[in-house]
């Protein structure tokens, strides 16, 4: 089964709980793959989101039946987002990012710095070695990187 095959599975089953997909990864284990579906919602997906769709989709996983091959299944959301698609940068416009590059671009594969501008293909990253244009395509990890202070007020916002 593959990355889309997956998104139109679980994309209704999370919809029914309010939330959206934010994204999928399939991680190879040494025995069996990990599915981890990331889900966010307009009032801030908690722990209680997560469980409560890991249950669905362990049930409607299991009734696929292209779905036959053993796997972990884990739902997510966090502080620490991991941005799958460029549009997903719209809301975090002026937030701390890291983000690894596939192959180094001037002799750097890593960057840590404030996420300025998009396009449809490229991102601005202003770091302390000036600002960088990297194609999204040539990113292996775009993910937020937000500081104990965000984290605080994230809590509040959530009502924790």
């Amino acid at each position: 089964m593959n990355r889309e095959d997956i998104i139109e599975i679980v994309k209704p089953v999370i919809e029914d709980r309010d939330c959206f997909l934010w994204g999928v990864e399939i991680l190879r284990g040494k025995r069996r793959p990990t599915v981890r579906i990331y889900i966010e919602s307009d009032k801030g997906a908690n722990i209680d989101d997560c469980e409560n769709i890991s249950k669905d989709l362990n049930y409607e996983l299991a009734l696929e039946e292209s779905f036959v091959e053993d796997y972990i299944l884990e739902v997510s959301t966090g502080v620490d987002r991991k941005i799958f698609y460029i549009e997903q940068l719209d809301e975090f416009l002026g937030e701390n990012f890291k983000v690894k590059l596939r192959q180094a671009q001037d002799n750097i594969k890593n960057f840590e710095g404030f996420i300025s501008d998009h396009s449809e293909e490229n991102f601005t990253i202003d770091c302390k070695s000036g600002s960088h244009v990297i194609r999204f395509s040539d990113t292996e990890l775009c993910r937020l990187n937000p500081s104990f202070d965000d984290i605080l007020r994230m809590g509040e916002n959530y009502g924790r």
